[in-house]
């Protein structure tokens, strides 16, 4: 199976960090964002990737192709102009095509049973299959979905004896879904070609499910997701602190909780550091308190 990470957005909402480093490839314990996902993929059979790309390419090409070096081959394709979530998919056409592919997006860390949801999908004989979680939150917009398990459409209140949940960004797709795609322009997976296989009545169908997903779009959701991946290493005490080997530590920091502080950055000496993220070459200086948000080279983030 091979697998695409939807990479090519600007990282608006996560302005200011995305302007210093590319949203996929911003520092999550030790490896970039968008390596969470690819872990993830790849031990549920994703054999090889392709990543899209547009903003600060260079970068993401390089510190992928790093971290990915000894695990799985990752190939790039850069977007002149951003072509969105069924333009980019549908550029992807010939690395895509022939056999069933799982797409998902860069900004996210989920965790679920991707080995169920692929089976489901091929049993079900669905062109697509998109994998939901309910929205505890009611933060996104809600998927309606049949008793049967197709997709009934996007937004609005599912009807009675339905069921409704949030789209994850994973979708599992047939080669055939590629042709529906709109070429030569930028567009939306979802309005652009989803909504008119719905409504034409084609088999595109949903995976409810239940896990771990992390949104990492904002600085705030940066955080918190963070501190959730430490939550979960640590145990229910609560997020403990993860020190990069190649990071730098002066006598008398105190670390935690919730300090993360990457490869390369440094804490002086008797400085704090709880509840925050320091980037590779940040510096917490001797004796200061760096707390909720993300210290990096430029200055620092409330988050």
């Amino acid at each position: 199976m091979r697998a695409m990470i939807l990479a090519a957005g600007l990282g608006t909402r996560l302005r200011p960090l995305s302007l210093e480093i590319p949203k996929p490839v911003i520092p999550v314990l030790g490896q970039p964002l968008c390596g969470h996902a690819m872990e993830f993929l790849h031990e549920h059979g994703a054999e090889s990737f392709l990543m899209n790309l547009h903003h600060g390419p260079d970068t993401v090409r390089e510190k992928v192709t790093a971290w990915a070096a000894d695990r799985f081959p990752v190939e790039f394709l850069f977007e002149p102009e951003i072509l969105g979530t069924g333009g980019g998919i549908g550029n992807a056409a010939e690395y895509l095509r022939g056999r069933t592919f799982v797409t998902a997006n860069s900004d996210a860390i989920a965790r679920f049973p991707l080995g169920e949801a692929v089976a489901r999908h091929r049993a079900s004989g669905a062109l697509a299959t998109l994998v939901l979680f309910p929205d505890r939150w009611n933060r996104y917009t809600p998927v309606r979905v049949r008793q049967d398990g197709r997709v009934s459409g996007f937004g609005g209140t599912a009807p009675s004896g339905a069921f409704e949940g949030f789209y994850t960004g994973y979708q599992i797709a047939e080669p055939e879904l590629l042709a529906r795609i709109p070429r030569g322009r930028p567009s939306c997976i979802v309005r652009d070609t989803l909504i008119p296989l719905i409504a034409e009545g084609a088999p595109v169908c949903a995976f409810m499910t239940e896990g771990v997903f992390l949104d990492f779009g904002s600085p705030e959701d940066y955080l918190r997701g963070t501190l959730a991946l430490l939550t979960e290493r640590g145990g229910r005490q609560g997020p403990g602190s993860f020190v990069h080997p190649r990071a730098s530590i002066g006598n008398g920091a105190t670390l935690g909780p919730g300090a993360v502080v990457e490869e390369g950055a440094s804490v002086g000496a008797g400085a704090t550091v709880r509840r925050a993220i320091l980037w590779p070459g940040a510096i917490a200086k001797p004796g200061a308190l760096v707390e909720n948000g993300i210290l990096t080279p430029r200055g620092f983030v409330p988050a």
